[in-house]
Protein backbone atom coordinates (compact mmCIF):
# COMPACT_ATOMS: atom_id res chain seq x y z
CA UNK A 1 0.00 0.00 0.00
CA UNK A 2 2.71 2.08 0.66
CA UNK A 3 4.34 2.12 -2.39
CA UNK A 4 0.90 3.32 -4.09
CA UNK A 5 0.66 6.12 -1.51
CA UNK A 6 4.06 7.38 -2.50
CA UNK A 7 3.43 7.21 -6.17
CA UNK A 8 -0.29 8.91 -5.78
CA UNK A 9 1.27 11.73 -3.58
CA UNK A 10 4.30 12.31 -5.41
CA UNK A 11 2.38 12.81 -8.67
CA UNK A 12 -0.16 15.13 -6.89
CA UNK A 13 2.54 17.03 -5.20
CA UNK A 14 4.53 17.41 -8.62
CA UNK A 15 1.27 18.60 -10.52
CA UNK A 16 0.59 20.96 -8.01
CA UNK A 17 3.93 22.07 -8.22
CA UNK A 18 4.10 23.13 -11.75
CA UNK A 19 1.05 24.50 -11.57
CA UNK A 20 1.71 26.44 -8.91
CA UNK A 21 5.15 27.63 -10.45
CA UNK A 22 3.96 28.52 -13.76
CA UNK A 23 0.40 30.10 -13.22
CA UNK A 24 0.62 30.99 -9.47
CA UNK A 25 -2.32 33.42 -9.80
CA UNK A 26 -4.45 30.64 -11.18
CA UNK A 27 -3.89 28.79 -8.05
CA UNK A 28 -4.74 32.05 -5.39
CA UNK A 29 -7.90 32.24 -7.30
CA UNK A 30 -8.69 28.53 -7.42
CA UNK A 31 -8.99 28.72 -3.68
CA UNK A 32 -11.10 31.71 -3.72
CA UNK A 33 -8.26 34.11 -2.70
CA UNK A 34 -8.86 37.73 -4.05
CA UNK A 35 -5.94 39.18 -6.99
CA UNK A 36 -3.04 38.32 -5.27
CA UNK A 37 -0.17 41.06 -5.73
CA UNK A 38 3.83 40.37 -6.37
CA UNK A 39 4.74 39.16 -3.04
CA UNK A 40 2.18 36.66 -2.80
CA UNK A 41 2.43 35.38 -5.85
CA UNK A 42 6.41 35.37 -5.36
CA UNK A 43 5.14 32.95 -2.35
CA UNK A 44 2.65 30.79 -4.23
CA UNK A 45 5.51 30.43 -6.66
CA UNK A 46 8.13 29.17 -3.37
CA UNK A 47 4.99 26.75 -2.66
CA UNK A 48 4.90 25.31 -5.87
CA UNK A 49 8.62 24.85 -5.95
CA UNK A 50 9.23 23.11 -2.52
CA UNK A 51 6.32 20.57 -3.38
CA UNK A 52 8.12 20.19 -6.52
CA UNK A 53 10.98 18.77 -4.93
CA UNK A 54 9.07 16.38 -2.57
CA UNK A 55 7.05 14.78 -5.20
CA UNK A 56 9.99 14.98 -6.97
CA UNK A 57 11.87 13.15 -4.19
CA UNK A 58 9.07 10.95 -3.91
CA UNK A 59 9.20 9.40 -7.11
CA UNK A 60 13.06 9.42 -7.29
CA UNK A 61 12.76 7.18 -4.15
CA UNK A 62 10.48 4.86 -5.54
CA UNK A 63 11.68 4.57 -8.88
CA UNK A 64 14.98 3.59 -7.07
CA UNK A 65 13.11 1.12 -4.84
CA UNK A 66 11.76 -0.38 -7.90
CA UNK A 67 15.25 -0.72 -9.61
CA UNK A 68 17.31 -1.76 -6.56
CA UNK A 69 14.54 -4.42 -5.17
CA UNK A 70 15.28 -2.86 -1.89
CA UNK A 71 11.60 -2.03 -0.72
CA UNK A 72 12.05 -1.99 3.16
CA UNK A 73 14.35 0.53 3.01
CA UNK A 74 12.27 2.55 0.22
CA UNK A 75 8.69 2.52 1.81
CA UNK A 76 9.64 0.75 5.76
CA UNK A 77 9.32 3.16 8.69
CA UNK A 78 12.96 4.17 8.23
CA UNK A 79 12.02 5.45 4.07
CA UNK A 80 12.20 9.07 3.60
CA UNK A 81 9.86 8.91 1.01
CA UNK A 82 7.21 7.61 2.65
CA UNK A 83 7.60 9.66 6.05
CA UNK A 84 8.47 12.83 4.37
CA UNK A 85 5.08 12.39 2.58
CA UNK A 86 3.27 10.96 5.62
CA UNK A 87 4.19 13.97 7.74
CA UNK A 88 3.56 16.38 4.78
CA UNK A 89 -0.35 15.68 4.11
CA UNK A 90 -0.82 14.81 8.03
CA UNK A 91 0.08 18.72 8.86
CA UNK A 92 -1.32 20.33 5.57
CA UNK A 93 -4.84 18.65 6.13
CA UNK A 94 -5.50 20.90 9.12
CA UNK A 95 -3.54 23.63 7.46
CA UNK A 96 -5.69 23.62 4.98
CA UNK A 97 -9.37 22.80 6.65
CA UNK A 98 -8.56 25.69 8.88
CA UNK A 99 -8.56 28.33 6.04
CA UNK A 100 -11.24 26.52 4.49
CA UNK A 101 -13.04 27.76 7.58
CA UNK A 102 -11.64 30.80 7.99
CA UNK A 103 -13.00 31.47 4.14
CA UNK A 104 -15.56 28.91 3.34
CA UNK A 105 -13.24 27.88 -0.24
CA UNK A 106 -13.86 24.85 -1.94
CA UNK A 107 -10.89 24.57 -3.20
CA UNK A 108 -9.23 24.16 0.29
CA UNK A 109 -11.73 21.94 1.69
CA UNK A 110 -11.15 19.56 -1.36
CA UNK A 111 -7.60 20.11 -1.01
CA UNK A 112 -7.66 19.41 3.29
CA UNK A 113 -9.75 16.13 2.83
CA UNK A 114 -7.53 14.98 0.09
CA UNK A 115 -4.14 15.27 2.59
CA UNK A 116 -6.22 14.22 5.36
CA UNK A 117 -7.27 11.10 3.53
CA UNK A 118 -4.01 10.46 2.02
CA UNK A 119 -2.23 11.48 5.64
CA UNK A 120 -4.27 8.89 7.12
CA UNK A 121 -3.86 6.27 4.69
CA UNK A 122 0.73 6.39 5.26
CA UNK A 123 -0.31 6.54 8.80
CA UNK A 124 -2.03 3.19 9.01
CA UNK A 125 -0.16 1.69 5.86
CA UNK A 126 3.42 2.30 7.92
CA UNK A 127 1.59 1.12 11.25
CA UNK A 128 0.88 -1.74 9.82
CA UNK A 129 4.40 -2.20 8.65
CA UNK A 130 5.76 -2.72 12.54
Amino acid sequence: MVPLLVLISGCVEVLFGVSAILMPAIVVSGVGGPQADLATLSLIRLLGVATFGLGVGALLGRNWAIATGDHAMAYGLGSYAAISLAIYNILAAPVLLFGALQTGSQGLWAGGALHGVIGLLFVVALVRRH
